[in-house]
């Protein structure tokens, strides 16, 4: 019998029997499916490894399983904490879906797993910032180590097939609007330092569809999320 003690994100669950679920989880040693029991109908079951929750836990991994069980749970965060707010919910299952893309076979990368650990943290403790969803996919495109190249000058347009900023062949405001925005994420954290920072509505999806086609072309094929339609419409009002 082998315990060991982690870190994780929860990405996914699903029933295996009556009493059992598999649990997906991304820790600093990748992404890894575990056996857990099930809650019984009596227990408060709010914080029952959801997806986007963050948990430490440990490991039991017996000679005669091909999966390792989850034993002593302890919940760090949980969405189960913004349920009545739904900008954040809404954001919450946007990356869901765009991490389980992204780490379904995930290896060991202790960068990416303290970014992506610290920056939900931060997120489920915060103020909600309507643009977190944007700075969010640039901040983990550089640790990813496909970040778009900052050449950024006056006017410029962003190209998202060669991941540079360009000189514009015609007067296009907005795409030139929508680079000056770009390059101004590129260079500020993962929230804003005041209001003025905030990516005007105007530009929040337009920059969102760049975003998505950028990370399929160049890190991993986003074209198909479930909750993309849902975060449009609920941060477009």
């Amino acid at each position: 019998m082998i315990i060991e003690k982690n870190r994780g994100i929860v990405l996914h669950r699903i029933a295996h029997s009556d009493s059992k679920q598999i649990v997906k989880i991304y820790t600093e040693l990748g992404t890894n499916a575990y056996i857990c029991f099930r809650k019984s109908k009596s227990q408060n079951s709010h914080d029952a490894l959801q997806p986007m929750t963050l948990v430490r836990f440990c490991t039991e991994k017996k000679s005669n399983s091909n999966f390792s069980f989850l034993r002593d749970v302890e919940y760090i965060r949980s969405v189960g904490g913004v349920t009545y707010q739904l900008p954040k919910v809404s954001v919450s299952m946007f990356l869901n879906e765009v991490l389980y893309k992204l780490l379904l076979n995930a290896g060991e990368d202790a960068d990416l797993f303290s970014f992506l650990f610290d920056a939900l943290q931060n997120f489920y403790d915060k103020d909600f910032s309507p643009d977190f969803h944007l700075r969010f996919l640039i901040h983990c495109s550089r640790i990813l180590g496909a970040c778009p190249v900052d050449n950024y000058r006056k006017n410029y347009v962003f190209n998202i097939y060669t991941a540079n900023f360009e000189p514009s062949q015609k007067t296009d405001n907005e795409a030139q609007q929508m680079a000056l925005w770009l390059h101004q994420l590129i260079n500020e954290g993962l929230f804003p330092l005041n209001i003025a920072n905030i990516v005007p509505l105007e530009f929040r999806n337009l920059m969102l569809n760049n975003l998505i086609a950028y990370y399929c072309l160049h890190i991993v094929d986003l074209s198909e999320l479930k909750s993309l339609e849902v975060l449009r419409t609920i941060l477009h009002t």
